[in-house]
């Protein structure tokens, strides 16, 4: 199964979150990020959160419709976005699409970003999606199919990624290494019609986005 995952930060394309909502199995909204799905006039499985930033209208409009809520106190040690993610994984998913996990609260896009590894780690297929970008965490291979106009960058979440190889890409490498804090790994594309990243050691952050 997919679960998707709405949460409340940016969703500019309504018509991009209702294809993401057709290639779902399971939805779940994180608090505030039911209100999109209030203006496409689509329902989630449930709503999580403590329920302080999703408008009154939404919350009166799915609890009449039977959606499940289950609200948590304000003060708490986790955010919207992770217990959403542990309701997905109590429900045994090994796939997981988020949006609206990026917005003007940086501090939230980061540690939405950093809760793609713990993930990964279990062997969830996880990314954080919007409009433009593409956002997952590359262990040991990944395989890269998008238009060779995109942008992919690898940014290094640990102090040393060792034995980095590109294959299919306008600028290779083969068993190189990249240190935290390094931009070496921003802006390449695609040369071929897919391309190959594995590594040795480390964890890498991959994005796939266009201007």
């Amino acid at each position: 199964m997919r679960f998707l995952i709405i949460a409340n930060g940016t969703i500019d394309d309504l018509n991009f979150l209702k294809d993401l909502m057709d290639e779902s199995d399971f939805v779940i909204c994180a608090d505030g990020g039911a209100r999109y799905l209030s203006k496409i006039f689509k329902i989630p499985n449930v709503i999580v959160g403590d329920l302080d930033s999703i408008d009154e209208k939404s919350r009166i409009e799915f609890e009449k419709k039977g959606v499940k809520f289950f609200k948590f106190p304000p003060k708490k040690d986790f955010t919207d976005m992770e217990l959403a993610i542990s309701y997905a994984l109590n429900k045994g998913a090994k796939e997981m699409i988020i949006t609206g996990g990026i917005g003007t609260r940086m501090d939230h896009t980061i540690a939405n970003v950093t809760l793609l590894l713990p993930l990964a780690k279990k062997g969830i297929k996880a990314k954080i999606v919007n409009e433009k970008n593409e956002i997952m965490v590359v262990l040991n291979r990944e395989v890269i199919n998008c238009d060779k106009n995109k942008n992919i960058s690898l940014i290094p979440l640990t102090k040393k990624v060792e034995g980095i190889t590109l294959k299919g890409f306008e600028y290779p490498l083969y068993k190189e290494d990249i240190l935290m804090g390094s931009s070496r790994g921003v802006s390449n594309k695609l040369k071929d019609s897919s391309g190959i990243i594995t590594i040795e050691k480390g964890h890498l952050l991959l994005t796939i986005s266009e201007d």
